[in-house]
């Protein structure tokens, strides 16, 4: 499997491209526009410090992926 492409959709119409990581929702990486500017900046903060851990987690995945791969490659 190559995780460098995107995901090809196959012949069934009803496919769809599934992450193995949850995503926020994204009414919840939107302040309402009565917010102060302490209050964006904190949900901004959050917002990006739970991407982080989904990057993180994404790229320990791919290592783990990779290992794998590359031992029973060369087995």
């Amino acid at each position: 499997m190559d995780f460098s492409s995107p995901a090809s959709p196959s012949n069934d119409p009803n496919f769809t491209a599934h992450s193995h990581i949850p995503l926020p929702p994204c009414m919840s990486l939107i302040p309402g526009p009565a917010t102060s500017p302490q209050d964006r900046l904190s949900s901004l903060i959050a917002t990006v410090t739970e991407l982080t851990k989904t990057v993180q987690q994404g790229m320990a995945q791919q290592k783990q992926f990779l290992a794998a791969r590359d031992n029973a490659n060369s087995q």
